[in-house]
C-alpha cells in the first residue's frame, strides 16, 4: 500500500505522461493499481488515455456528493484510475481537506496509489503533495526547473514525504543542459531514470493513447519499466557521485538557503 506523488515545480516537464505510464508499467508487472488525477484545475489523465466522458471525478468525491469508489474508473492493463473534472467552476468550490482522507481510502485498495500532482506551489499541489508517503520528483535539465525541483524537495521534507528519487525528462543533449550527476548532487536524491526527447511521446498523446500502448519499445516506455521494476524491488535506482563544485551549484547552495528562510 504505497502513494506516490510525482510532482515538479515547472509545467510542461512530462510529469503527467510520467504519471499514467507508470502506472501501466506497474499494472504490467501484476500489482493493483489506482492513479489519481489531483490537478483538479487542469485535468489531463482521461484525456491522455481517450477517455473524456466521466460522469463521477475527483471533483464530486472532494465536494462531498459521491464517494470516491464511484469516481473509480477502468484504464489500460487493468489499472483504475479517478479523473478530475473539467469545469473550472466546479473547482473553485472544492474542499481540499478531503483529499488526504481520499488518498488514505485508496490505499486500501490498491498496492500503488499513483498521484499526479498539480505543478507548482499552490494549496492544491502542496495538499497532493502531503497526502502520499513518497515522492517522485520530474524535471528537465536546466536551471529553473532545477529551482523548482528543490522547491518540491524541502516541501516534501516539511511534511516528511520521502523523496524516492527524481526523473531528468526531455534530454536534448546539447552543451548548455545540466548533467544528471550535477543534477542528483544539487537535490541530493537518486536518478530514477535518464530520458531523452522522444518525440513518440508527443504522438502518442495527439492520439490519446498512453505511451506504454502505443509505443512500447520506445525509451520512454523503457524507463518507465524500469522505474517499476526498482519501486517492485527489482535494480536499485543509480545514485550519482559529486561533481566539482561550479557556478550552478554556487547559485543552488544560495537558493537552498533563501529557501530556508
Amino acid at each position: 500500500m504505497r502513494s506516490i506523488v510525482v510532482s515538479s515545480g515547472k509545467g510542461g516537464v512530462g510529469k503527467t505522461s510520467i504519471s499514467l505510464n507508470l502506472g501501466i508499467a506497474l499494472a504490467r508487472l501484476g500489482k493493483k493499481v489506482i492513479v489519481v488525477d489531483a490537478d483538479v484545475s487542469m485535468a489531463n489523465i482521461g484525456i491522455l488515455m481517450g477517455i473524456e466522458r466521466t460522469p463521477l471525478t475527483l471533483h464530486n468525491a472532494l465536494m462531498g456528493e459521491v464517494p470516491v469508489d464511484d469516481a473509480i474508473y477502468e484504464g489500460p492493463a487493468g489499472i483504475k484510475f479517478v479523473p478530475s473534472g473539467l469545469s473550472i467552476a466546479r473547482a473553485s468550490k472544492i474542499s481540499f481537506s478531503r483529499f488526504e482522507p481520499i488518498i488514505k481510502e485508496l490505499e486500501e485498495k490498491a498496492d500503488f496509489v499513483i498521484i499526479d500532482s498539480p505543478s507548482g506551489l499552490a494549496i492544491d499541489a502542496e495538499t497532493a503533495l502531503k497526502s502520499a508517503k513518497e515522492l517522485i520528483i520530474v524535471a528537465i535539465p536546466e536551471p529553473t526547473s532545477v529551482a523548482d525541483a528543490l522547491k518540491i524537495k524541502q516541501m516534501a521534507e516539511k511534511y516528511s514525504v520521502k523523496t524516492l528519487g527524481f526523473v531528468v525528462n526531455r534530454i536534448i543533449g546539447e552543451g548548455h543542459e545540466i548533467k544528471t550527476k550535477e543534477l542528483a548532487s544539487l537535490l541530493e536524491a537518486n536518478v530514477l531514470a535518464e530520458i531523452a526527447e522522444d518525440i513518440q511521446v508527443r504522438r502518442a498523446g495527439s492520439s490519446q493513447q498512453p505511451v506504454m500502448s502505443k509505443y512500447p519499445n520506445s525509451s520512454f516506455a523503457r524507463a518507465m519499466n524500469k522505474i517499476a521494476l526498482d519501486l517492485c524491488g527489482g535494480a536499485s535506482a543509480v545514485a550519482q557521485g559529486k561533481p566539482k563544485k561550479g557556478l550552478l551549484e554556487s547559485i543552488v547552495d544560495k537558493l537552498k538557503q533563501i529557501f530556508k528562510r
